[in-house]
């Protein structure tokens, strides 16, 4: 009996009336609903829980497109009353699996039981979005008890759900099991990527495996990093490699043709090799095409790259690293350029976006302007009078003498505070406490 057949007898056994006298079952019209979807073969699929042998038909797909290294890593499934390690590449849909604490889920899994009492689990999804706050995930009740091999070796279920897709926050489906319907939500879904966090270890069985995970149906390419000069010297170089091949490619057939003994001058009597011999024409221009190769490979400029790739190592090392501007004197840090690819793209940049995450500011408080008793000290201009002065066009000169103070946070400089100056000032008292209390 294949899936389907299975599906259709479910909904009879299902479907119909049950007596408490045990009397016989009668078929319904009635079908099974995922949520709000009605089931169709081509729009959901099938899964039958710890059952290798009714899903093979399906022919699901596996992990072997994926990193080698990530696809040999051990999980513990079900097999023979029993948990045993295979590598992810190996995993089946359908196949109930053991995560143990701070592991990662191998695939997208349906949550059946935990080692908490009230069946919840706690997850890490900043792989998927970034947030280390742990969210919680909980079963289904009636699969609160499958925790252990000899429980999980008896769970038998039908899982009917949406086919795969790149929603990483919605999940519909339906779980038959002891002749109960019982609906899915994301809140027993555990994505692939996620960890496992403040649980000792939960079992699940696998719904999507490889590409059909949602994380990876969310995967683009990665871009390329190749610079703009590069691009442009590779279509260069493509197309002289085309004109060579043409060149030679002519030269070749008109070497064919135009072969002949009334040439007395060029000594082709009897007796030539076959590489001159004017009846074996298609001879003689193979082995034209090569030598016209070898003569005219000199129109492709491979000493460029070369002097390109110098060029570039001597910017990174001698201009890059070595520049005084970049340098960071509070850290003690310079330059370093990890890559010489992108050379030829710098000083181009015109904006910056960033996120709310705020990756690209720096939140420093400097010193350089007070106000005290209704005075306003110190010749720093502040951001906003130097917008304001570029708005009306006024030009904002900055004065700052030779023995201005100069500390991390404190860039205050006014000659009528500094050096002891603070003492002639109508309020010396308040300028003391202020100026002193800052520093």
């Amino acid at each position: 009996m294949n899936g389907w057949e299975r599906v259709k007898s479910s909904k009879v056994r299902f479907g119909g009336r049950h007596s408490p006298l045990g009397g016989d079952e009668r078929p319904s019209s009635r079908t099974v609903r995922l949520g709000r979807v009605q089931p169709q073969p081509p729009t959901h699929r099938t899964i039958y829980c710890n059952d290798r042998d009714a899903n093979l038909p399906v022919r699901f797909k596996k992990r072997f497109q994926n990193d080698m290294a990530i696809n040999n890593t051990l999980v513990e499934i079900l097999q023979d009353n029993q948990w045993v390690n295979i590598p992810w590449k190996k995993l089946q849909v359908g196949d109930i699996v053991k995560v143990k604490q701070d592991g990662f889920f191998p695939a997208d899994l349906l949550f059946l039981a935990s080692t908490n009492a009230d069946g919840v689990c706690y997850i890490e999804t900043s792989n998927l979005d970034g947030e280390t706050n742990l969210k919680i995930r909980k079963a289904l009740e009636r699969t609160w008890d499958y925790s252990t091999a000899e429980k999980g070796a008896e769970f038998k279920g039908e899982v009917q759900c949406e086919q795969p897709n790149n929603s990483l926050y919605t999940f519909t489906g339906n779980l038959i099991f002891q002749k109960q319907t019982l609906p899915l939500s994301p809140t027993q879904l555990l994505l692939r990527g996620c960890s496992l966090r403040n649980t000792e270890y939960i079992v699940a069985s696998v719904i999507f495996t490889g590409h059909e995970t949602k994380v990876m149906m969310n995967a683009m390419n990665v871009p390329s990093k190749r610079s703009t000069l590069e691009r442009k010297l590779d279509k260069l170089i493509l197309t002289l490699l085309g004109t060579l091949f043409l060149m030679c490619f002519i030269g070749a057939i008109g070497s064919g043709v135009f072969i002949d003994r009334k040439y007395w001058y060029l000594g082709l009597s009897k007796g030539v090799e076959a590489q001159f011999n004017p009846d074996r024409r298609i001879v003689v221009a193979a082995a034209t095409i090569l030598t016209l190769i070898t003569l005219f490979s000199t129109i492709i400029p491979i000493s460029l790259y070369v002097s390109i790739e110098m060029i570039k190592v001597f910017q990174s090392t001698q201009f890059i690293n070595k520049d005084l501007h970049m340098y960071h004197a509070e850290t003690n840090t310079p330059a370093l350029a990890r890559t010489s690819n992108l050379n030829e793209e710098l000083g181009q940049i015109e904006y910056i976006f960033s996120d709310k995450t705020g990756t690209l500011t720096r939140n420093m408080m400097e010193f350089f302007k007070c106000s005290i008793g209704g005075i306003v000290y110190g010749t720093g201009v502040t951001e906003i009078e130097m917008g304001g002065a570029e708005r009306t066009g006024e030009k904002v000169e900055m004065r700052k003498s030779a023995n201005a103070v100069r500390e991390r946070g404190f860039n205050f400089d006014d000659d009528r505070l500094m050096r002891g100056a603070w003492r002639n000032e109508p309020n010396p008292d308040a300028c003391k406490v202020n100026i002193f209390s800052v520093k």
